[in-house]
């Protein structure tokens, strides 16, 4: 998630002295790149929903006096310090129940001109969609989709009903490595796959686990490590 949420600021093109708004903030992926860029100068406002990512986040950024962090839903959220130059959300967009009107309060927070980049991911392929195949296969309820993430212009079309111009997207694809099967199942819990493990009877965590594994041989890379690709999707917009 840092990783895409660097990607997402380094996009939006940040400059020193702005002032960024990070929208479901979480522990920070998007709000420390951000608040790297604007330094000193800038200021950050990081919102999210639940009260523990607001306190360990802020915690987190208690030494750098220009972020600051506050409780508040991404649906409508309430900053301390609109208008703002610069939006950033990263993986969020898809949790809102009407995203395109989420979007549209989002730009009222941004001053004329203001910039806003959301990131979502593009559909699974590779091992990983086999790995969805195979949650869907055993898990009580299939993984939920949603047609409007399935295309670039879906999301696009999202940001131009919100009102936003100049929208457009980017994308780039993110490898992430595992030195065995075992690393993969660790790091699976904490991501949309670990409900191949909490959905899924413990008596068949067994079968799980060395079907995973055989779909993971198949994606071992030129060092003999197991991959997983993500492809991430940056959709802008200007207000």
């Amino acid at each position: 998630f840092s990783v895409m949420a660097r990607g997402l600021v380094d996009r939006l093109r940040v400059q020193p002295g702005e002032k960024g708004l990070d929208i479901g903030s979480g522990r920070g992926a998007v709000t420390r790149p951000l608040a790297e860029d604007v330094g000193p100068t800038g200021r950050v406002d990081a919102v999210d929903l639940a009260p523990g990512m607001v306190r360990l986040l802020g915690e987190d950024t208690a030494h750098l006096p220009h972020v600051h962090v506050t409780q508040s839903n991404a649906a409508d959220p309430r900053p301390p310090a609109p208008p703002y130059d610069v939006i950033a959300s990263s993986m969020v967009i898809f949790f809102l129940d009407d995203p395109t009107n989420a979007l549209a309060r989002w730009r009222t927070l941004l001053r004329p001109g203001g910039r806003v980049g959301v990131a979502t991911f593009r559909p699974w392929y590779g091992a990983w969609a086999k790995l969805v195949d195979l949650y869907d296969e055993l898990a009580e309820d299939p993984l939920p989709t949603d047609d409007r993430y399935a295309t670039d212009a879906g999301v696009e079309q999202m940001m131009t009903g919100a009102g936003f111009s100049e929208v457009g997207t980017d994308s780039a694809a993110y490898v992430i490595p595992f030195a065995d099967a075992e690393e993969w199942r660790r790091w699976s819990r904490a991501t949309p796959l670990g409900g191949l493990w909490r959905r899924t009877p413990e008596e068949r965590h067994p079968e799980i686990m060395r079907r995973a594994t055989e779909l993971l041989e198949e994606s071992r890379d030129a060092q003999g490590r197991m991959v997983l690709e993500v492809g991430a999707r940056y959709t802008f917009g200007v207000s």
